[in-house]
């Protein structure tokens, strides 16, 4: 889904949207935040439709510029633990739009 050669991940919080039907790879993106904007990140979230599987994953530092709004937008994906990433941490997390529990992929 994401890899150095594609040129489809970067530094910051990688997304990968996979249709939790088919198993179709609908879209990757990558959000710098370190020297980039959380703004990006928080219209990309909005715009996740229901039924679809998020993977995130960090790379160097994915929580500089992350603010509540953002932070609470990929809890409702699922996740537990980006309340409480900071500076540098490493984070994986695979989630989807409409779940109703907390998800067990996520370290």
């Amino acid at each position: 889904l994401m890899s150095g050669v594609k040129n489809n991940v970067g530094r910051g919080i990688n997304v990968a949207l996979v249709n939790g039907k088919t198993g179709e790879l609908l879209d990757t993106k990558f959000f710098d935040m370190w020297g980039g904007d959380v703004a990006p990140l928080i219209e990309f979230l909005k715009t996740i439709q229901d039924g679809t599987i998020v993977l995130m994953a960090t790379y160097d530092d994915g929580a500089t510029k992350l603010n509540e709004e953002a932070r609470k937008l990929i809890s409702e994906l699922g996740s537990t633990s980006i309340t409480n990433l900071g500076f540098r941490d490493n984070w994986v997390f695979c989630g989807g739009k409409g779940i109703k529990t907390k998800s067990p992929f996520e370290q």
